[in-house]
């Protein structure tokens, strides 16, 4: 059997894995990032875990496809209501909005916090939840900006036995808005998606000045503001350059 196949942005997910845990991926989908997991010796022993019936049924035959039964172990429900605390090393959700991604980890916080890392890649509302970070006192270890299919995606690494809550005062804005590690480490490609962004703001600001209302002055003050945040952080790559 030919070897398993993920998109860039799945295999940066499970690149992340620390090795040798036990792993648990939430939203699972079709199980492949769990196939990936053990086929590739990152861990033996993982729990895939989807709300979906669909998704789980194919799921399924895909682990037995790949003689996996004996360790990726499916389980249908929502969030981390299917894992006991204790029972995970590494927690992997990834291909939702962060806010729902919060919301996950809040109801779930047994199951987290008996876990030593989370490899989070959200699908949206990315400054949400690195506040959300920062206000538990986890440490994001790493950071990955990746372009998949033409779209730009963020993976975050956090170590939730950091208990650094130090990191809440000091972050500023642009920190949470863009990432720390991808500032401070210069990253191209967040570099190549704040121009992009930049350009569009601006274009869309132009359109703003031409529909003199108070919705448009209202929305144009704040896409003025989040223009600011992006020409600050682009300051800070080309500082770090």
């Amino acid at each position: 059997m030919k070897d398993i196949e993920l998109s860039l942005r799945m295999k940066t997910v499970a690149d992340m894995v620390k090795p040798g845990g036990r792993v648990c991926d939430i939203g699972c989908d079709h199980a492949f990032v769990s196939i990936y997991l053990v086929a590739n010796g990152i861990s033996d022993r993982v729990i895939a875990s989807d709300v979906r019936t669909g998704p789980c049924a194919i799921a399924r035959d895909n682990i037995a496809r790949w003689n996996m039964t004996d360790r990726i172990d499916l389980r249908l429900g929502n969030g981390l209501a299917t894992i006991s605390p204790g029972e995970v090393d590494s927690i992997i959700i990834a291909g939702m909005g962060g806010i729902l991604i919060t919301d996950i980890l809040e109801a779930g916080m047994d199951v987290v916090q008996s876990a030593g890392q989370l490899v989070l890649q959200p699908q949206s509302e990315t400054e949400h939840l690195r506040r959300y970070i920062a206000e538990n006192g986890w440490k994001i270890t790493e950071e990955k900006m990746l372009i998949d299919a033409g779209k730009y995606y963020v993976v975050l690494n956090v170590d939730v036995t950091a208990q650094d809550f130090g990191n809440k005062s000091a972050m500023d804005e642009v920190y949470y808005k863009y990432g720390y590690y991808l500032i401070h480490n210069h990253d191209k490609i967040l570099g190549e998606y704040l121009r992009d962004k930049l350009d569009s703001t601006g274009k869309v600001l132009e359109g703003l000045k031409k529909a003199d209302t108070v919705n448009a002055r209202r929305r144009a003050g704040e896409l003025t503001h989040e223009k600011e945040c992006m020409e600050e952080a682009l300051r800070l790559i080309s500082d770090m350059e």
